[in-house]
């Protein structure tokens, strides 16, 4: 297994089936994340590992403040590490402070009631986030799934995601609240047909000029009338957009803008029902 390599620090392991454990061993798990952040040493490499149907309800946000970490979901499909939110007062599910950390191959689902605030999946701040293969949940209750909110940050990886809409109310995919620098955002599909789309933008620059990002063969699906996807920029950033393909209501709406000096398009290619013509934007 490759994270090992990235990551040769101890492992532990978490279940909600037969956990309890305090030690966090495969024999003895931990039965939650909570249980097993406490037990990680900064910058040591060690890896969360959370087994096959482990379910977790998570009545408050659970906070990463160390670095140097993964969490490794085990399982595929429905089978795989669930994670519902079940707070009430917290805008943030998950919030990691530190640098250099993994997340792959977790489930979280849409919360069953009002958490009482404009709800985020992950809140991140520091340096070199990567997260991967992923199914997230957004809707009338979880709001956003991604957002960076410290300035002068960089390497934020969001890589072969499903994010999917499963009622109106989704706002932003990924948000950028300071300057960002070197993002990638890759293979992800965006699926907003059952939410009739996002209310602000799937990737949102909302402050600060970035540099050199790469958004690339990105799916996305379900786009309202007046919906853009990352091209939403509200101040200078440079890179590159390229092989995007956009379903949705209205493809001129779609594409966004950007300011002159920002990002190049390369084969991003909007869709529209009942439109022959389709939306090109590079070769």
């Amino acid at each position: 297994m490759p994270l090992l390599t990235l990551y040769p620090g101890n492992v532990y392991w978490v279940d909600s089936n037969g956990g309890g454990g305090s030690k966090g061993t495969f024999a003895h798990p931990v039965a939650t994340l909570a249980e097993a952040e406490a037990l990680l040493t900064t910058d040591n490499g060690d890896i969360i590992c959370i087994k096959p149907g482990h379910a977790e309800t998570l009545t408050a946000t659970v906070d990463f403040d160390l670095s140097g970490f993964a969490i490794v979901g085990l399982g595929f499909g429905d089978n795989r590490p669930t994670f519902t939110n079940g707070t009430t007062e917290n805008d943030d599910v998950f919030d990691f402070a530190g640098d250099d950390i993994v997340v792959y191959n977790i489930k979280c689902k849409e919360a069953a009631s009002d958490p009482g605030g404009d709800s985020v999946w992950f809140n991140v701040s520091g340096d070199f986030f990567h997260i991967e293969n992923c199914y997230i949940e957004l809707g009338a209750y979880m709001l956003s799934f991604l957002t960076h909110d410290t300035t002068d940050k960089t390497h934020l990886e969001v890589i072969g995601n499903t994010i999917v809409g499963v009622a109106a109310g989704p706002d932003v995919g990924v948000k950028f609240e300071q300057r960002h620098s070197y993002c990638h955002i890759a293979n992800n599909k965006w699926l907003f047909d059952a939410s009739a789309g996002v209310d602000t933008g799937i990737i949102v620059f909302a402050s600060g000029s970035g540099q050199d990002h790469l958004m690339e063969h990105e799916f996305v699906s379900g786009l309202a009338d007046g919906n853009v996807y990352q091209l939403q920029t509200n101040t200078d950033q440079t890179g590159l957009v390229s092989d995007v393909r956009i379903f949705g209501a209205d493809m001129t709406d779609h594409m966004g803008t950007t300011p002159a000096s920002g990002l190049a398009f390369y084969n991003v290619v909007g869709f529209q029902p009942g439109k022959q013509t389709l939306c090109t934007t590079g070769a």
